[in-house]
This record gives structure tokens, sequence and C-alpha cells, in this order.
């Protein structure tokens, strides 16, 4: 500044920012007398004054001291001015009102520091500090408790006795205080490494600045979670994006209260201010349910000023589109919710909303399942939104499962009879009402004569006060309200509701991460609840959702559930392969000298096309079989029949339990396959292309195998082993894709789990 004539300083500031309070300083860029002062040199004065201070300006009106008094008295009155949509009294700066300034996928609208995306990375204290039952010489600072970081722990143990902290206490029990010294490190810090403390948070500082090595990264990795971005609170935009509001205080208050409205960072408010603000941001609507934002949009009324054509227009698609929502089923969701959470139900009805929105018809809509996800009471908007798309001309295949949907069709096809290699054909083509005499197994479940319960000899087993159970108090994440749950253990516990009326948000994100953390396992943070009792009662919690089992092509069903490791040991038993010196690990496509050079054991060859798709050949050397001809002749002969590997690989579960029926390893680990209906599939197919259903069923397939295979074992002897040995399921709509004689199938698996000892919640 000096080097540019400004040598004074007026006075020094705080002012509000989306990073906290900055000082701001007025720098004097002219002194003068009104009355004797020439015009163009206030105009200039002024005109550097908004150039050099951003399009604002203070003037400072010094009072005049009275006549035998030195110097100038009282404090000046200052006038503030600025350019542009600028408040100059709270300093706020309001942005031209653009479509992107109200995206967060633009970054003209979206946080400077996260992005866009509402969070950020950085060390998480859960993950670092997991058991606070821990003490601190017993090693309640995980990272510190390595050979590589024990010089770590030295110094808090040495600099903890200095400090007078307690180092024989749970970490859940030391003072607020001590945690913080722990944590921040010594209040005094001075930069002295070898004479203070310096927390936790430094030596991840320290670790930060070595994150070139690879090892340091991945130990980095181990304790680093998402948190919301500090500067934007969430919101994933600017401060400016969050001055707008839309509507009046009747209209916010209708669908808000004030107090849950959401307070934008950077703003020197109170919270009686912004609850006296009229309207909403664009945040606040994004938190509520579509049906609230619907009610909010019907009864705005907007000045006859603003309301020409377009906005018209605007608003009615607005409500149009909102109301398709509501219609099909989806006005719980929230406008913030990502769309790699929605279940594939939930997808079908949003693209099911556009095609209603865009009035199409003589079109063919194909429907997978619509009906996932949904409470029976939310069932008849569906169907009301797919008989509305078939009156505007429009045909609809569903493939369903869902009585009530399958009753609402005009014309009903049945596929059968049975999965796989029993499948195929068409058992019943015709009408809804006629299908229930049909002698297919929809047509028995349908008409009564079969039920679930009754197919799957399930028998309830009674809750009673001596039951053990795991308790959840004050659970209050998301639209829970203070709730308490008492989950009783090796039971089937069912947690149903409405669509939207927080089951997932239980489960998902309370719940499990919750007793997760308990058992020392790291994971993200749980959502708000008060207290968790009773998860010492089991050895692991594990949460079984729809979610892909893996990437890679070289995984399969056999692979997955270790039914492919006892298949090869036979394969080494051959004649053949004894006498060729052929061990296990030669008929691996993974690994070893038995696999195909040319394509890795993977079947096919990936071109990269540069800026077309990829292109996956099959292998000209294997012929898609993955292994060497050698390995080929290798051949294993049951009831007259010879196999090679590549053979047994094409074989669905039920024709090679079928196969192996003489082999009680193999037979053992391909049951569970079958006992959760899978068994049409291939012993070979991917992994990546089964259903979401499919790849949740095998997870199970491989759960029960671990069971079996533990009931093999020795017999445990001590309680801390069965303990150890139990596990609390959490299925996530398990009967997704299901038709009644699976869910039979499914429930029968559930016995055999519960029989086992564990615990189970769908």
């Amino acid at each position: 500044m000096p080097g540019s004539g400004y040598t004074r300083v007026q006075a020094q500031r705080e002012v509000a920012s989306p990073t906290g309070p900055r000082k701001v300083l007025d720098v004097v860029a002219d002194r003068f007398r009104l009355h004797q002062v020439d015009k163009v040199r206030v105009v200039e004065g002024i005109e550097a004054s908004l150039k050099r201070g951003g399009g604002r300006v203070n003037v400072y009106v010094l009072a005049q001291a009275p006549d035998g008094a030195d110097g100038v008295v009282a404090e000046p009155e200052i006038w503030r001015f600025s350019t542009g949509l600028h408040d100059p009294d709270s300093d706020l700066r309001y942005a031209e009102p653009q479509a992107a300034l109200f995206s967060f996928n633009s970054a003209y609208g979206a946080c400077e520091t996260c992005r866009g995306f509402g969070r950020v990375i950085g060390v998480d204290l859960g993950l670092v500090i997991p058991d606070a039952r821990k003490t601190l010489r017993g090693g309640a600072i995980k990272p510190m408790q390595t050979p590589a970081w024990k010089e770590c722990q030295d110094d808090l143990m040495r600099y903890a006795a200095k400090a007078g902290i307690r180092r024989d206490t749970p970490w859940g029990e030391l003072t607020p205080v001590e945690q913080d010294w722990v944590i921040n490190g010594a209040p005094d810090w001075n930069g002295k490494w070898q004479s203070q403390w310096y927390g936790v948070k430094r030596f991840f500082g320290y670790l930060e600045s070595k994150a070139y090595k690879m090892h340091i990264r991945v130990l980095l990795s181990k304790y680093r979670s998402y948190t919301p971005c500090d500067v934007c609170g969430g919101a994933r935009l600017k401060t400016e994006s969050l001055l707008w509001r839309l509507g009046t205080r009747e209209n916010a208050d209708a669908v808000l209260a004030p107090a849950e409205r959401f307070m934008p960072r950077g703003v020197d408010w109170t919270r009686a201010q912004l609850e006296a603000l009229p309207g909403l941001t664009v945040h606040d609507l994004m938190l509520l349910p579509i049906e609230r934002i619907r009610r909010f949009f019907d009864d705005i009324a907007l000045p006859s000023a603003l309301l020409d054509d377009a906005l018209k227009l605007l608003l009615a698609e607005v409500r149009t589109r909102l109301k398709y929502l509501c219609d099909v089923g989806l006005g719980y969701l929230t406008l913030d919710r990502q769309s790699r959470t929605l279940s594939g139900g939930e997808v079908q009805r949003i693209n099911l909303t556009t095609a209603l929105g865009t009035s199409l018809t003589k079109t063919l809509f194909v429907l997978d399942e619509p009906s996932i996800g949904l409470h029976p009471r939310d069932l008849n908007r569906i169907v009301e939104a797919m008989q509305r798309l078939r009156d505007a001309g429009n045909t609809l295949v569903v493939v369903e499962h869902d009585p009530s949907v399958m009753l609402a069709a005009d014309r009903l096809i049945d596929m059968g009879p049975g999965p796989g290699e029993r499948g195929g054909t068409i058992v019943y083509d015709g009408t809804p009402g006629e299908i229930r005499a049909a002698d297919t197994l929809t047509g028995a479940y349908l008409g009564g004569r079969r039920q679930v319960a009754h197919a799957s000899n399930w028998s309830r087993r009674p809750v009673d006060a001596s039951t053990p159970r795991i308790v959840l108090e004050g659970a209050s994440e998301h639209n829970l309200r203070d709730v308490t749950v008492e989950i009783p253990l090796q039971r089937l516990v069912c947690v149903t509701g409405v669509s939207g009326s927080g089951k997932s948000t239980l489960l998902q994100d309370v719940l499990y991460p919750a007793m997760a953390r308990q058992l020392g396992r790291a994971t993200e943070s749980p959502g708000a609840y008060r207290r968790l009792s009773g998860a010492e009662q089991v050895g692991d919690v594990v949460f079984v959702d729809q979610s892909p089992i893996g990437k890679t092509t070289r995984s399969n069903p056999a692979s997955y559930v270790g039914a492919f490791d006892e298949i090869r040991k036979l394969f080494a038993k051959a004649p053949l392969a004894l006498q060729r010196g052929y061990g296990a690990g030669t008929f691996s496509f993974n690994s070893g000298d038995g696999r195909c050079p040319t394509c890795g054991g993977s079947g096919f060859e990936h071109v990269e096309m540069q800026f077309l798709s990829d292109v996956y050949l099959r292998c000209p050397d294997c012929d898609g079989r993955r292994y060497r001809d050698e390995v080929l002749e290798v051949r294993i002969v049951r009831d007259g029949r010879a196999l090679s590997i590549a053979d047994v690989l094409e074989l669905t579960v039920s024709e090679a339990a079928a196969f192996f029926a003489a082999d009680a390893e193999v037979l053992r680990v391909l049951q569970p396959i079958v006992d959760v209906g899978l068994e049409y599939v291939k012993l070979g197919q991917p992994v990546p292309t089964l259903s979401g259903g499919e790849a949740q069923r095998l997870k199970l397939a491989g759960f029960l195998a671990e069971s079996a295979a533990a009931g093999n074992g020795r017999r445990v002897v001590t309680e801390e082993a069965r303990i150890a040995r139990t596990r609390l399921f959490m299925f996530d709509e398990p009967t997704t894709g299901l038709h009644f004689d699976d869910i039979a199938k499914l429930m029968q698996a559930f016995g055999k789990l519960l029989a086992s000892g564990h615990s189970l919640i769908v």
C-alpha cells in the first residue's frame, strides 16, 4: 500500500466470512474539508476508494472540535457506500441471481473448499481412538501402537505424566480437558517437539508432510473419513448462494419450523434474525421431503410484477414434476439425496416420472420390479402411474413378483416351471384372475394353496425377559425422533414401515456403524444416538446389502463360497494329474502355470479402443476356456461322465451338486448356494454379472458356508469363544427380486443362521 501512496489507516475491524472472522483495514484514500475542497478531488477520491476497496467506501465524518479545544472529539460518524448488490452495514455482498449460482455442479455456485461435494476428507478421531474402553497406556491411540511409531507412544506416556494426565483411566472416562490435551497437545505449545506433547493432530500433520511416501499414504488412509465441510456447513454452495430466499414467511412456516432452518456460514446473524427472515434458501428446500416441497410450491404466490408468462410456465412445470414424484411414491425422498444411494426401484420410478412429465405416447416401457422398496400403502400409486401411461397409448411390460401389481395387469405371463435349466418356457398366459387356479407355482401361491411359512417350515422363536438383547437409545439421525429400540439376539427381527419412515437410517446409518465402532472396527461416523448397550454379546456385525460383491471378472460363485478350492483338490488327485505332478494350484486360472499364457486365465483379451469403448475378445488360444490344453486333458469321472476343469466351471450349481454328490467336502460348500435359491447360476459365472438380489443371496450363501465349516470344526468350550463366533446380520430388503418359492428357501437359510447362534435383522 505505501508503494501506491497510501500511508494512513483510519480503523481496523472484524467482519464475518465463510472461513471465520477476518480483519479489515480502513485505509485513508484522502482527507479534506467539504467547504474547502474541489468537487473533482472528491470524485477522484471516491472512485479510487471504490476501485481499491472492491466497490466499497466508508466516509468518516469527523466532528469539529469546539473553540479552545485541541483536536477532534467524539466518535466519528461513518457513511458507508457500495456498488452492486452489497449491504455496506453488514458487509454482505449478494451475487447476481443466475441459475448457476444455485447449482453445486457449477463452479460459479459451488463451495470453493469442498467443490460442491459438501464434505471433505480428513482425520477421523473415531478411527484414531476406536475403543473408548482402552487407556492411554493400553493403546487408546491406535496408530501409535505399531513398532514404527512406538516412539510417539513413549512421548505420550512421558509428557502425560508431567502434565498430570491420567494414563490408566479409560479414554471415555477422561475429562474433556484431558482429552483435549491428548488430541491438540500442550496448551502452551511452542513448537519444540522434544520438550512438549505435540498432540494427535500435529502427529497427523507431520504425517501429511511425508505423504509423498507410499507407506505413509497407506497409513493415513486407514484413519481418514469424510466429514461435513466447515466452510459451507455441508450445504455444498457458496455463502452468496444461500443469501437468496424464496417465498413468504407464511410459506416457509407451513413446511419447515424456524428452528430447523439452515444458518449460512460467513454471516454475522443471530438465530433470532435468521428465523425472522421470510422464505427459504435453496439448501432448505433440498433438505425437505419432496411432498413438503410440493406443498411449498403449491402455496407460493409471487408478486404480479414478477409473474410473466415465462415464470408461469416454469412454476407450472415445477409443480407438475413434483406431483408426479409424489404420485409414484417418492414423496419421502429429499432433493439432496445422492443418486448412488437410490435403490433400483427408486431409480425406475424417477425415470417413470420423467416419462409422465414428457407426455410420451405409443412408447414401449420395460420395467424391472418398480415395486422394490415400496410399502403396500404406496403400491396403489405406482399402479395408477403405470395405468396412466397405458391410458395415454403406451405399452408396459413389467417384471414383477408383488401380487398386487401382478393382479392389476391386463395380461399375465408366467415363466417356468423352475429356475435355470428347469425354466425357459411359458407355463401360463392369460388374465390375472384365472392364474389362481393354474397349475403353476405362482398360481399355487396366489390361490392360497401354498404359503411361504408352510413351504419354509418356519417356526417363531419366543422372546421373553431372559432373552439377551442389544439396546439402542436416542437415535435421532435424519427423520428419526429420539427412537429407542431393543434387538433380541438369536432371533429374526423385522424392521418395517412405510417408505421413508426411517428404516434404513436406523439400521444402516445409526445401528450398524455404532455397533462396528464399539466392536473396534473402522467405519464411518454413526448417526446421532445417545447410548448403545449389549454390543459385547456378539462377535461381529455384518451389513448385507445388494451392492456388487466385486468388480473383477475372475471372481465367481464357486470361488466365493470356497467350492473351487475343493474342486481343484479333486482334480489334483486325478490319475493323470498325479502322473504329471500337477498340484491344486495348476488348476487355478488366477495364478500358476496351468492358466492360458495369452489371456492370463481371464478367457478373453482386453483391447483398448482409445476414444471408443474398450472391446473384449474371446482368447484365440484357449477359446475362452482359460487353461492350457494339457491341463484340460485332466478329467475326473463321476457316474460314467468325464469332465475337465473348464467343463466343471460351465455347470450350474444344481448340475455340479448332482455331479459331486459323492464328494462330501464339495457338496458341503455348494449346498448353501442351493439353499438360497441360486442353483441356476453357473459355477464360473463372473460375480459382477449377478443382479443385486443375486449378489445379496450369494453373500448369504458365503456366510452359510462359513457356519457349516465352523460346525464341522472343534467344539466351542468357552463363552468368549462362542460369542466371538456369533454375528449380527443386517439384511437390506433380502426378498427383492424373489418369487414366493424363493422367499421360502430364503427363510430356510435364515433358519440355519439362527440355528448356528447368529442374530438377524431384516
